[in-house]
């Protein structure tokens, strides 16, 4: 019996490490070993690469995205209430006004608005890797590969 769990573990750990960037990113999705951890796009707050779709002149989410916030009840308490789901979405190209701070010699801080603009690219690279298990999940890097995203459905 030991043996017979001995091979499926081996031949499990083999067809694991048998992946190559060239495997589908389906494939990969599917196997609980396989992290994958993509660059993020903002659109409010960050969102995988890989659960955005081209829209236009836009990146949006595949799916709706559950509106949720955090109210306080009393000093200790609090509970998230969600009211609904809806699309999130960028521009590709966008420009965005953030605050860039410092601190003058008085230890006063003094901010401005910085406008920012950039643009998101439709191909990233993403890491691919195996969670190996055993105590601490240790994880083994096992290649990097290119995701395109799609246009939306």
């Amino acid at each position: 019996m030991n043996k017979l769990i001995a091979i499926i573990a081996l031949l499990a750990s083999a067809t694991a490490s048998a992946y190559t960037a060239a495997t589908s990113w389906e494939t990969l999705q599917n196997d609980p070993r396989i992290q994958i951890d993509a660059p993020t796009v903002f659109m409010g707050h960050a969102v995988d690469y890989m659960f955005t779709c081209k829209d236009g002149n836009n990146l949006r989410t595949i799916k709706p995205v559950k509106q949720c916030e955090t109210i306080y009840i009393g000093k200790n308490q609090s509970k998230e209430v969600c009211k609904g789901e809806k699309y999130l979405s960028t521009p590709i190209n966008y420009t965005r006004t953030s605050w860039d701070c410092n601190y003058t010699q008085n230890d006063q801080r003094v901010c401005e608005d910085k406008v920012i603009s950039g643009t998101y690219p439709l191909t990233v690279m993403v890491k691919v890797s195996k969670v190996m298990g055993g105590k601490n999940d240790r994880v083994e890097f096992l290649f990097h590969k290119a995701f395109t995203v799609q246009n939306c459905h």
